[in-house]
This record gives C-alpha cells, structure tokens and sequence, in this order.
C-alpha cells in the first residue's frame, strides 16, 4: 500500500532568542527582544509531496483509510472523556496526518519535520537522550545541547492541562500520551526557543512542548507533533495574541499539481473580507475540538431529510460536528450519512459501481463531472456553506468518480480536509468563530 500523501510545511528559522516570561523560564532578557515582533504576521507554504506513491488512486486510498483511523480514534477519544476515563490524551495517530510542519527548536535552532493538526494540543518532538524513538528524517533534538531549554514544574498550569496523561513530578512535569493502537509517547514538558516562519516575518517565542524520550508504535518519521487545537497548549493558544489569536489556511485540491503551494497565515494577514462567519460551539467533554453549529443539509435546496436534532451537541458531550485538517474525507453519523448518501444518488442519472479499489462507498464509472448543483452545509444564523462539486467528488483514473464522505460512528460528525480545499478558511480564537469564503489559493 502507498505510503501517504503529505502537504508539506516548510518554516525556515533564521533567528533565535526571544520568550514569554513564564514560570521556568529563566530567560527575562529575551521579552525586550519579543516586544519587537509583537503581532507578528506569520505565512509559510504548504506543498504536497507524494512519498513514493506512483499513482493517484494509491495515494487516494491510502488517504481513505488513514481517514478511517483518524476517525475511529477520534471517537474512541469523544467516548473515553465522557465515560470519565482518559486512555489516550490526544485521538491522533502521527502516521496518519496530511500535513507536515518545519520548526526549528532550541539554541542553537535545530530543524526538525512535525505534522500539524487542528484536532489536537500537545507540541512534541523526540529528544536525545532516547529510551526508545523512531526514525525520522531530522536529527533528534538534543536538549543538553541548547541553552534555552528549561523544564516545567509541576506547579506550572500547562501541566496541570496535561490531565490524566501527567505521570510525575520529580520535580519536572512528566506524561505519557497514549494513542488508540497502542502507540505512545514518553517524556517531560519543558520550555524551549521555538522558530516559526521565516525573513522579516519570522517568530521566535518560548513554547511547552513535549521532549520526548520515549515513542513507540506505528509512527512515520516524521520529528513530532504541532497541535492547534483549542486547549491551553496548542500552538494557537500559546501564541496568542502575538499572532491575534488567529490563524487561516487555504489548501489547493488534492488532484492539482503537488508543485502548487498553500498558505498558512497567522496573524493580521490572516484576516478575511467578504466573508461568512459562524460561532465555534464550546464542547466541556472535548474543549480541544473546533465545533461547529451545523443544523442541516441541502441539496440542490431541498432539505435532507434529517432527524431534527442530529448534528446537535448532547448534554453528555456527545454529537456535534469538527472542522479538522487531519481527516481527509467528511465523516457523517449514520442518522446523517445515510439520507444524505440516498439524496445524492437519487439526484444522479448513474448507476453506482464498486468503489473498494479506494475504500470509498459511493462510486460511479464515469469520466466526467455528474450533474449535481450543489451540496449545502446550514449553519446556524443562516450561514450557508455550499461545496462545489470538485469538493464532493473525486476523479480517479480508470473512469471512476466517488463521493468523498462516509459514515462515522455515533459520536460525532468530521467536515475534513478535501471538503475545505479552495475556501480560505479563518479560525479566530478570541472572537471564537470560523470564518470561510471560496478562494483561489494562488490569489493570497
């Protein structure tokens, strides 16, 4: 089976020294350096790169059923936090992301490949010395050799955010993340310089990570881990008002040319004009995850007939609908898949054939486009967010073209990574709302 299709992340740092002043961080010269990137504007590149996969249906499965995973664990993760057990700190598994990230840690600065994901918190890497660590393409962070590193106590809130995963205190806050397939990650939280982005525009600013001495499972080699989640330790919410707390990103489709590039903007720029704006749902169950108030489905403007209340966030925590870089495919409960999945065969003058070479249900022998208006997310306040069919359907060699969802279990609802591509897409952590509008990535 192919390997994996990765969109690229390349953050060249050039410069180092600057930090927050913050318990164990013993480095208070570095905040004059800080105020001077204050409200930094922040943009890098995302490039596909096609690991050794020589043909787009491969890639295309491989992306199915690493979404299929991705999925599974995060509802093995939804239902843990309201049973009120915590077996697994984060629901992602690091072999199965889209997206890579270069950062460079520590001082002297050391470069290393981590995957970024809108569906998590924790920002790790692998660290020297190494109990147990998986190959990865970049040196593994020696923090022995930097002079910026500093572990955090247990007394520090950031490890009080780790919850159950918290394993210590000798005096260093120590974890041990789990992962639905047995994976894990072992190590301390610390302080560390942390580059992002690169030129005049660069940041460099003291970060909690993970230094992990200790990973084991099925991990690719990639170095890490960046999490823009919601929670206190992902990226976005460290950054803070740094960056305005906000971040957009705009992804080429998945059949374009993989030398095409996709940007990721944090700060001022990442602003949108023109754009529709909902109101992020707060989950106490799963604060990390981006909610969104889906309230139904369209399709050429009639209405799916849909339970009322499915997409609902329930009073234990669970239901409601994600937006997530990390899944490939939309993933719909099956009180939602289903009449939606009729609707949209219905409206099409096909027969469905097979669609298991790529893991997908719904499949047509066709070489062209199917007639089909649109496909409608209702949010609420009005807010409609209709998807072309370029993001409905994929086109694959040999004639087949297959619906780009599928069903999930009962826990919740995934808007993925192919249903977002050519939107510029907004998430602003203050004013908590998703802003969105059809964008020729090329154009920012």
């Amino acid at each position: 089976m192919a390997k994996k299709l990765f969109w690229v992340l390349l953050i060249i740092a050039l410069t180092v020294g600057m930090s927050d002043t913050a318990e164990g961080e013993p480095n208070p010269s570095d905040d004059m350096a800080q105020s001077n990137n204050a409200r930094s504007k922040l943009r890098v590149n995302l490039r596909r790169r096609s690991a050794g996969e020589s043909n787009f249906t491969e890639r295309l499965r491989g992306a199915v059923l690493r979404s299929r995973r991705r999925m599974n664990m995060i509802e093995a993760f939804v239902k843990q936090r309201i049973a009120g057990r915590l077996d697994i700190e984060t629901p992602i598994h690091l072999g199965d992301y889209e997206y890579l990230m270069t950062v460079a840690v520590g001082t002297p600065p050391v470069n290393f490949e981590a995957s970024l994901d809108t569906g998590s918190d924790l920002i790790w890497t692998q660290c020297m010395p190494c109990k147990e660590c998986h190959n990865q393409s970049t040196p593994i962070f020696d923090p022995s050799k930097s002079s910026t590193y500093s572990t955090i106590p247990c007394s520090n809130s950031l490890c009080g955010a780790l919850e159950l995963s918290k394993t210590g205190c000798n005096p260093d806050c120590t974890y041990n993340y789990g992962y639905g397939d047995a994976s894990y990650t072992a190590g301390e939280l610390a302080h560390e310089s942390f580059s992002i982005g690169s030129g005049n525009n660069s940041l460099v600013t003291s970060i909690a990570f993970g230094c992990s001495h200790d990973t084991f499972g099925n991990f690719s080699q990639d170095g890490g881990l960046i999490g823009l989640g919601r929670g206190p330790l992902s990226l976005i919410s460290q950054l803070g008002s740094k960056v305005d707390n906000k971040f957009s990103y705009c992804l080429y489709s998945i059949t374009d040319s993989p030398s095409q590039t996709s940007p990721l903007i944090f700060g001022d720029t990442a602003s949108l004009t023109g754009a529709k704006t909902i109101q992020f749902i707060k989950n106490s169950f799963n604060p990390s995850f981006w909610y969104i108030p889906l309230t139904g489905i369209t399709l050429n403007g009639k209405a799916v007939k849909i339970p009322p209340g499915t997409f609902d966030v329930k009073s234990n925590g669970v239901g409601g609908m994600i937006i997530d870089s990390g899944t490939s495919l939309t993933y719909l409960t099956e009180d939602a898949y289903y009449p939606v999945r009729e609707a949209i065969a219905s409206a099409i003058d096909l027969t469905p054939t097979d669609g298991s070479s790529v893991e997908l249900d719904l499949c047509y022998n066709t070489s062209g486009q199917v007639t089909l208006a649109s496909l409608t997310f209702n949010f609420q306040g009005g807010v409609d967010y209709e998807l072309p069919v370029d993001n409905l359907f994929i086109q694959l060699p040999g004639n087949l073209l297959c619906l780009a969802m599928n069903e999930s279990g009962d826990a919740l609802s995934i808007l993925g990574n192919i249903q977002q591509q050519n939107f510029h897409i907004l998430y602003d952590n203050a004013q908590n709302s998703l802003s969105f509008k059809p964008t020729k990535c090329d154009s920012l």
